[in-house]
């Protein structure tokens, strides 16, 4: 059995090492590669030339990642209804000659956020990237309780894109473009920055002086700048683990058609990023 991952500069993504030892769990023949466009001077084209070898080579399926989780919509016979609504895949399934887009971003997300965020305040919270990762984020809180949810992107047109599905989809919560000066619960970046190839942070936390928790989707390196800046704040902090096991962990089950021990993969990622939960 073969899987994939897609995206650019992935290098160090622990995807392909969660998945295989999952997949050795259960007894599993099972080998997952990279597909890194890191230099492709044709990106679009190498996405498809990637989904297309996949494809032939009979892989079960790919994931994808930065910054094709949009890109990718127009190679797929097929979307599932989460990931239709969300407008960004990060999961394909080839299935009977076809390939079936799903998003297991935001299963991961949902779940992360009502463990370690739910008992905390939560209303008014700032959305940082409303690209393919800030759909499933997005949605993920307004469906764990945000009743009032601010939307950021440096592309003030893709920001009010998102925030129009959103508040489409989800009705009853406010969706509102961020300008400043707005009191913030917290904040989550759904952004690239904080990993290695896109070094800082998102925001300067002086501008958002009432925040009581960030969290960040980034979970390499699992300590981003954004979330040091927190921590130095006293600020609560959600790491990008949770988020990065539980979407590994729903892909493997539509990949393998097996239940993913969440606990154990959970385990195994602490155990290769040598960090104390978080």
């Amino acid at each position: 059995m073969k899987a994939a991952l897609i995206g650019n500069g992935i290098a160090a993504s622990l995807t392909p090492v969660l998945h295989e030892a999952e997949g050795r769990a259960h007894g599993l023949a099972y080998r997952y590669r990279r597909f890194d466009m890191a230099g492709a001077p044709e990106p679009a084209v190498a996405l498809q030339d990637a989904v297309t070898e996949a494809k032939v080579a009979g892989y079960v399926g790919v994931n994808v990642t930065y910054p094709y989780k949009q890109q990718i919509i127009a190679l797929l016979d097929d979307l599932s209804d989460g990931a239709g609504d969300i407008g960004s895949v990060n999961t394909v399934v080839f299935r009977n000659g076809r390939a079936v887009g799903h998003n297991t971003d935001y299963v991961g997300f949902h779940r992360a956020f009502v463990a370690k965020i739910g008992p905390l305040q939560h209303d008014t919270v700032l959305l940082l990237g409303a690209g393919g990762a800030g759909g499933a984020v997005g949605l993920a809180m307004l469906d764990a309780g945000v009743s009032c949810l601010y939307v950021y992107d440096r592309d003030a047109c893709v920001a009010d894109a998102l925030r129009a599905r959103l508040a489409r989809l989800r009705p009853q919560a406010q969706v509102l473009i961020w300008s400043g000066a707005t009191l913030i619960d917290g904040v989550i970046n759904a952004t690239p920055m904080g990993m290695a190839s896109h070094p800082g942070q998102a925001i300067d936390l002086d501008d958002v002086p009432h925040a009581k928790w960030v969290g960040d989707i980034v979970y390499f390196p699992h300590q981003t700048p954004l979330l040091h800046a927190a921590a130095a704040r006293g600020l609560h902090v959600m790491t990008g683990a949770g988020m990065a096991v539980g979407q590994a962990a729903a892909a493997f089950e539509l990949f393998t058609g097996l239940p993913a021990d969440v606990a154990r993969m959970t385990a195994h990622f602490h155990t290769l990023t040598q960090e104390v939960p978080a």
